[in-house]
């Protein structure tokens, strides 16, 4: 993590804070980061599972202090995509079995969920302005670099500068909030999602067959990290691109339960089972964690600090987060 990524962060923090200080104030907050374990049942049949158990980690409760007093849900996310009104990115969230398995796991925890709040931070489009390579400076007769030319980088000072004005400018199209309500029947399609996959991965275990997906190897814009493994290039035994760990589900506080299907398991198996397999089956990660999931997680432990903190200290404490170790900023 490098210290603009730090600057960028800070400043997606303090436009959160200014855009939705004011609407928290109609919810009490009932968990943060409150973790679920529970069955998972064949809705048609009511029968459990005798592999699997759903798992996960909410990211907030929250209850509405007035009107109806519903409970809700509220989950983070950050993206670079469209979020905007009628977005592709809106109207997959009616879609996504995520959301069936929270409101099964907030039941798990004694809480009945009425909708659920996303709240989507658009990551600036604006980077860090380099300086231009020697051999492609122009200069003007009196000896000065082209004004679209730069000497030096620029310092993350000014690259924060230049972030707070593009936020400031349009903080809806930065910080954009969005409800998803799901019907029982709806929730009833999910989790009968979430039972085929669960049937679908015990049965590549018991064949040891788990098919690569040549069309999942390039998602969102980055590369599989496992590409050059499935392509021969790589073995997972190279300790500068692998490595192996017991924890399965880092997102929980458990090390090695492989019989745990969290939103994450779910995600890599649809994604291709071989990435499934390597990941949740044989434990191996990459050796560097990729920077959007850095950056992300960066976000995420702010905000909880941000929700956990009394009113008037909620940016202090969010913004406290993010002050990094030299070891930190030596990584980046």
């Amino acid at each position: 993590m490098n210290a603009y990524d730090l600057v960028r962060a800070e400043v997606m923090i303090r436009g959160y804070d200014a855009r939705w200080a004011d609407d928290a104030e109609q919810y009490d907050v009932v968990a943060i980061e409150a973790e679920f374990r529970s069955k998972l049942t064949n809705p048609d049949t009511g029968a459990s599972s005798r592999t699997w158990t759903l798992a996960g980690k909410l990211d907030g409760i929250l209850r509405e202090r007035g009107g109806e007093k519903r409970t809700l849900l509220i989950e983070h996310k950050t993206s670079s995509a469209d979020v905007g009104p009628g977005s592709d990115y809106l109207k997959r969230l009616r879609l996504d079995g995520q959301v069936s398995i929270y409101y099964a796991g907030a039941a798990a925890l004694g809480h009945q969920l009425d909708g659920v709040i996303y709240d989507v931070l658009i990551k600036p489009s604006r980077r860090p302005l380099r300086a231009t390579p020697p051999e492609a400076r122009k200069f003007t007769k009196d000896g000065r670099l082209y004004a679209n030319q730069r000497e030096v980088d620029e310092s993350p000072e000014e690259y924060r500068d230049r972030l707070i004005e593009a936020v400031s400018e349009a903080p809806n199209e930065h910080f954009v909030r969005a409800e998803v309500v799901r019907l029982e029947t709806e929730v009833k399609d999910g989790l009968a999602d979430v039972w085929a996959w669960g049937q679908t991965l015990r049965e590549a275990e018991s064949t040891g067959r788990h098919p690569r997906n040549p069309d999942a190897c390039v998602r969102y814009g980055s590369t599989c990290p496992f590409f050059p493994v499935c392509t021969g290039e790589a073995s997972l035994e190279d300790a500068t691109l692998y490595r192996r760990s017991e924890v399965l589900h880092p997102e929980l506080n458990t090390n090695a339960d492989d019989r745990l299907l969290s939103s994450s398991r779910l995600s890599s198996a649809r994604a291709c089972q071989r990435l499934h397999r390597l990941t949740y089956i044989e434990g191996y990660r990459p050796a560097e964690d990729a920077d959007a999931l850095r950056f992300g997680s960066l976000i995420h432990l702010a905000l909880e600090a941000w929700w956990l903190a009394p009113q008037s200290q909620r940016l202090d404490a969010a913004l406290a987060t993010l002050n990094p170790s030299p070891a930190i900023l030596a990584a980046g």
